[in-house]
């Protein structure tokens, strides 16, 4: 019997039918041609390794029926019919893998800038700015929005052809569509605007247009927002939008959450929790009689297994949870579900995006899927992996995937390295999983793993290893301040493995990521505490989603933040520190935290350049950076070993 028999279930949607209950849910990957719109082989790559791993359909990203409504210079184009011939292919790729296939057809409204757009200025149902990119905007005329439902139709018409097994009409996120059925953006007074009858006049002409195209045999669905924050449509408002919009023609409902407006909900971060939008879809699924379709944070296939067994909806969107592993859906069924890669919730896979195209932190094939192939090793070795931090412990895994015979030491007794500290602090417990795994991983490919063991260059000139990978990570930087060795100084690594503990007064030098995280661990608490930042920015290396809300969260905590502000002693009970060419001082401390930053722990690479072995150094050891990098130059560097 299955493990999760509801989840493995066949379900249609209209005339489609899909062998399970799991969908990729939507999310741009700029994988398309720079400048040129069509998909690449590295877009149908990244589908067909989703639908070959047991999702049972994939909806691909946007692409849009007019070219001012691009969301990226890659972004994919359905306003020509020359795009037809390169659409098929990507849907060959994916029906051959497995699985079904859905586009996604939108136009970004307001939520673009002219640089996509050629030039052309961004338009939408009322000049209202983006909040987010706070924009300049055309109003559409009626000429314009005439055009813009023939656009609609013949994009869906351009889907068909291209072979897809149905469309989904983007109506959420802040876009076109979406900013038509929200009073927050649409402005309007003529019968495109006003009450919410005459909001939602364009998406049901839009639907009822495309019905009367492509027949009604052929699955057409909608993507909608649950509801929006800072006053835009509301949970009951869009029940009555949901309502309509299968009146109009829908074969299912697609729910999703947010906007640019409120980004974290439109990509919601680990301080969400799991399934945080179903309650609100619930409810609308509940004003509905056709499929509905549920993301936001399902990454665990107990859960989704649990949300269909009770009716809550009839399909999961697993998105990051399939972009961390495209074989989320296989191992499910098989019961594997130990040999996941989890999603972390740290949302850099979005900073990737937006700085040019996908990548994901605990998944460096995202975007590599048809050139970065793990191939068995000509010449089986003896491999010498010092280091079991992540990137230690993902060197080991890729090399024994290969065929050779790997050897892990770890000078601690507890593998992880600098994820241990990093997975403390509020809402980062997700952290924790990719250590998890890793470890299985390794184990599962008979990895020798030696913890507790310091390594040497008298270790590894005696040991038999034909290579060795150094991956010994990084420490903090300790800066040159008198008081430096103090007592009462520790590091955020130390404190956060409880190493050391913080008093009732806590002064935290240096402002990055690990000294707001640190600084929300100590106040949350209850102590006082003052974050000293020699730059001018709080949190310069925090992924983009996640920072105003831990901002924000420090400062409803009662944290001091002080930018430019320059640490010149450590005294007994104080700290002081210049800013804008004045002396300062904060009183009554009684510990110091250093954050100030991170420097590669490098010494015994440096000492095994003397021996007559290859040697390789990975991660923090090599150049110190985030996660993703880490992992990243384990593949880089170590493939072909």
């Amino acid at each position: 019997m299955a493990i999760y028999p509801n989840l493995f279930k066949p379900i249609k949607i209209g005339t489609l039918e899909v062998k399970n209950r799991i969908f990729l849910a939507p999310m741009g990957t700029a994988f398309g041609e720079h400048l040129v719109h069509k998909p690449t082989e590295r877009m149908a790559a990244y589908y067909a390794a989703r639908a070959a791993g047991g999702t049972g359909l994939i909806i691909v990203e946007q692409s849009v029926v007019q070219q001012r409504g691009l969301w990226s210079l890659n972004g994919g184009g359905l306003w020509s019919d020359d795009f037809i011939p390169d659409w098929k292919k990507l849907v060959d790729r994916v029906h051959d893998a497995g699985a079904k296939i859905i586009m996604q057809v939108g136009h970004l409204g307001r939520s673009t800038i002219e640089a996509f757009n050629g030039g052309l200025k961004p338009v939408a149902p009322s000049a209202v700015p983006d909040h987010y990119l706070d924009n300049e905007v055309d109003e559409l005329t009626l000429e314009d929005i005439e055009q813009l439902k023939r656009d609609y139709v013949e994009g869906v018409r351009r889907c068909k052809e291209a072979g897809f097994d149905g469309v989904e009409i983007h109506c959420t996120h802040g876009y076109m569509l979406a900013s038509f059925l929200s009073g927050r953006s649409n402005k309007r007074t003529d019968k495109y605007g006003g009450t919410l009858e005459g909001r939602l006049r364009l998406p049901l002409e839009i639907i009822q247009m495309v019905r009367r195209e492509v027949g009604r045999d052929y699955p057409v669905i909608a993507r909608l927002a649950a509801h929006e924050e800072n006053g835009g449509r509301t949970l009951e408002e869009t029940r009555v939008v949901a309502k309509a919009l299968v009146e109009a023609g829908l074969d299912g409902l697609d729910i999703s959450s947010g906007s640019y407006s409120e980004l974290d909900w439109e990509i919601p971060p680990s301080y969400f929790g799991y399934a945080m939008n179903m309650e609100n879809i619930e409810k609308i699924k509940q004003s509905v009689d056709v499929p509905v379709l549920a993301s936001g944070r399902i990454t665990e296939p107990r859960l989704a297994e649990q949300l269909i067994a009770e009716g809550r909806c009839d399909m999961v969107g697993i998105n990051r949870a399939g972009i961390a592993d495209p074989e989320w859906g296989k191992k499910a069924g098989a019961g594997d579900t130990e040999s996941i890669r989890r999603c972390i919730g740290c949302v850099r896979c979005i900073d990737a995006v937006f700085s040019g195209a996908l990548r994901c932190t605990v998944n460096p094939f995202v975007g590599k899927e048809s050139e970065m192939k793990v191939t068995p090793a000509k010449d089986k070795k003896k491999i010498l992996v010092v280091g079991g931090g992540p990137v230690g412990l993902e060197s080991a895994i890729l090399c024994a995937r290969r065929g050779h015979k790997v050897t892990l030491v770890e000078k601690n007794h507890k593998l992880g390295g600098q994820i241990n500290s990093a997975a403390v602090p509020p809402h980062k417990y997700e952290t924790g999983s990719l250590i998890t795994t890793q470890i299985y991983e390794a184990e599962k490919l008979g990895v020798e793993i030696i913890t507790g063991t310091c390594v040497d260059i008298d270790f590894v000139r005696n040991s038999d290893a034909d290579e060795v990978i150094v991956a010994t990570g990084a420490r903090h930087i300790i800066p040159d301040i008198p008081g430096i060795d103090k007592p009462m100084v520790t590091t955020a690594v130390d404190l956060l493995e409880g190493k050391s503990h913080a008093g009732k007064n806590v002064v935290i030098i240096g402002g990055n990521m690990i000294g707001c995280e640190t600084a929300e661990f100590i106040a949350e608490y209850g102590k006082k505490v003052t974050i000293l930042e020699m730059l001018g920015e709080i949190g310069q290396n925090m992924a983009l989603v996640p920072k105003p809300y831990t901002l924000s969260k420090l400062t409803k905590l009662g944290v001091k933040m002080l930018t430019e502000a320059k640490v010149t002693a450590i005294e007994d009970n104080k700290v002081a520190y210049e800013k804008d060419g004045s002396k300062y001082t904060v009183e009554g401390v009684d510990t110091v935290v250093l954050a100030a930053g991170m420097e590669s722990v490098n010494e015994l690479a440096e000492e095994l350049k003397s021996l007559d072995k290859p040697i390789h150094v990975v991660g923090d050891a090599s150049n110190v950076s985030i996660i993703m990098e880490g992992l990243a130059s384990v593949y880089d560097k170590l493939l072909d070993i």
